[in-house]
């Protein structure tokens, strides 16, 4: 920016903050937030920014974080587990309601590739907010749950190619002939080639390294490089910045260091879309959409109505009960955040006119806040249809990669090795984190589900779903890390069960202290597995030298106070007596 630009920068910051503080209050989206930081400091209201281009294009990398993020979020596994209903419903659901709103928009007299870009952009719904709804409700793991997520899903995968449609349509749509869509599409299967053989034998060992040998400032760093990097590299065969990102984000989800990497860039993705937004909302001209208010309010309706006609319809091709295809089509029935970024690119660049596109915005927006009543609606239509069909949780895990009712495992040496093999003997689902990049990828490479990162990471925790999770074990050899990851885990979910190893008597009393329910000495197995030798080589009989194993793993395990008082409580009669003897002796 030039002269003021720091000035300019504190108001925007100042601005988003107030501003996704005065949402948040509302329970609304922070990106509608946004946007009205943007109007309010736009040219249309205050024009307290002065510097638009310069804004705008400080604001372009927050959708190339978007994209890599998404990149992160997809894995092949998932997109194979979920081909049914992503590829199948979802598609269906794009592309018929793609043409339904672009033939509308046509035959209300837009040009063609006008008409494109809203019926594209308009199909896309909201998954910031669709998700965060679900996740609220806790019906993430429902059918319609399911069915909404594996829609989103394909819209986000759609998202990628309308992006780089945008400029093609410059122009009236003239370059967008098909030896010029023709030689694009090779160019990008060539970028992709050559992104993910890079990646495969170059990028994995780098980051190894990285892990294994610099602090936390140059994994970062390194990431920002490959996100940075892939996307210059795509924007330098004449590509879009943003389809380099998605691929070095795909490319990198399967790793083990995925999750480390979503929670480094987070804020930073947070913060730049948060200023995209902004510059959307600079470009809005509220007084034109007050003076087009009946316009815009018809096309909001007709827009709900006819995307919630779509999905309900496709739900009931595919026999979905009629509660949750209802459901379903009201959680997806508004616009959504790419139909800012589609709008607002074609607006920017000419494909669509500036009233075109402030109209476009205004219906987008609105919709997106009728979203949580939508949604309530739906909730409201299922319970009087009473035919909600539960999903139990196994099937659940073969239709999805989410995981539910898992254990997580903080620390994968040995202690964390027997648990994590203990729990495949009995069929039960673990993720596990550790920080030794050598010994991840070890584990890696023999199909464990283990990934790189510091457990004590609260985007880290949350990314393999410690808030549906059954049970924490803590495995980790630090004694000040095990202690701050038991203590923020029974402040934020107190519910969760957490089991924990101590390296000592003060450390186990600190962890039984901090929230964990059980506490096992570490050398408390070995001890007595030596112990129990000697007795037997002395002639004890069995039977006692067991009673008496066991009876030195009852009061050398640590639980957590409420779990001992309850546990005294209930003891016999015979054992009261012997712990008041032993107490006794201990006194003498």
């Amino acid at each position: 920016m030039h002269d003021g630009g720091l000035f300019e920068v504190v108001i925007l910051l100042a601005a988003a903050i107030a501003a996704v503080l005065i949402v948040r209050r509302f329970k609304a989206s922070a990106m509608l937030g946004y946007l009205g930081a943007g109007v309010v400091l736009g040219p249309y209201a205050f024009g307290m920014i002065s510097d638009l281009e310069g804004t705008r294009t400080l604001a372009e990398f927050g959708v190339v974080f978007l994209l890599f993020s998404i990149g992160l979020d997809l894995s092949f596994k998932r997109l194979i587990l979920l081909r049914k209903e992503v590829f199948g419903l979802g598609t269906a659901q794009f592309l018929l309601t793609g043409t339904a709103i672009g033939l509308a928009a046509f035959a209300l007299g837009q040009p063609l590739p006008a008409a494109i870009v809203l019926g594209a952009g308009m199909a896309l719904s909201s998954t910031a907010i669709v998700m965060q709804i679900l996740a609220e409700r806790g019906e993430v793991a429902t059918r319609h749950g399911r069915i909404s997520f594996s829609i989103l899903l394909l819209q986000d995968l759609a998202a990628v190619p309308l992006l780089a449609m945008v400029p093609l349509l410059e122009g009236g749509g003239a370059s967008a002939d098909w030896s010029t869509l023709g030689f694009a599409a090779l160019k990008a299967v060539a970028a992709l080639a050559a992104i993910i053989l890079i990646g495969r034998y170059v990028l994995q060992p780098v980051f190894r390294i990285v892990a294994s040998t610099s602090g936390p400032e140059v994994f970062f760093g390194l990431t920002l490089l490959v996100v940075l990097g892939t996307a210059a590299a795509t924007q330098g065969v004449g590509l879009q910045l943003t389809l380099g990102a998605f691929l070095a984000g795909l490319l990198l989800s399967e790793t083990e260091f995925r999750h480390q990497i979503e929670a480094d860039i987070l804020p930073f993705r947070g913060l730049l879309m948060g200023l995209f937004f902004i510059s959307i909302g600079m470009s809005i001209d509220i007084g034109f959409v007050v003076s087009q208010a009946a316009l815009v309010a018809g096309l909001v309706l007709a827009l709900v109505v006819g995307k919630t006609a779509i999905v309900v319809g496709l739900c009931r091709a595919i026999k979905l009960p009629l509660d949750v295809s209802l459901r379903v089509g009201l959680l997806l029935s508004q616009g959504g955040e790419f139909a800012f970024i589609l709008i607002g690119l074609a607006g920017i660049s000419g494909v669509m006119s500036t009233g075109t596109a402030q109209i476009g915005l205004a219906v987008t927006g609105l919709s997106m806040v009728m979203t949580p009543f939508l949604a309530a609606l739906g909730m409201w239509l299922g319970e009087r249809l009473q035919r909600q069909v539960a999903i139990g949780l196994a099937a659940m895990e073969r239709d999805t990669s989410d995981l539910g009712q898992h254990v997580v495992i903080a620390g994968f040496g040995r202690v964390g090795q027997t648990v994590a093999e203990m729990l495949d003997d009995r069929r039960i689902p673990y993720v596990a984190i550790d920080r030794d990049p050598t010994n991840v990828h070890e584990w890696r490479t023999k199909g464990l589900p283990i990934y790189y990162g510091d457990a004590n990471r609260r985007d880290l925790l949350w990314g393999v779903g410690i808030d549906r999770a059954r049970a924490m074990v803590v495995a980790l050899s630090d004694q000040a890390t095990a202690l701050e990851l038991v203590r923020t885990l029974h402040k934020r979910l107190p519910e969760l069960t957490i089991l924990a190893r101590s390296t000592d008597q003060e450390h186990g009393d600190a962890l039984s202290s901090a929230g964990a329910e059980t506490v096992f000495p570490e050398a408390l197995e070995s001890s007595l597995s030596l112990g129990g030798a000697v007795l037997r080589a002395l002639n004890v009989p069995e039977p006692e030298v067991v009673t008496l194993l066991n009876n030195y793993r009852r009061r050398r395990t640590v639980a957590a106070p409420a779990v001992r008082d309850e546990a005294a409580a209930q003891a016999p009669p015979a054992v009261k007596e012997a712990q008041a003897a032993e107490t006794r002796l201990a006194g003498e």
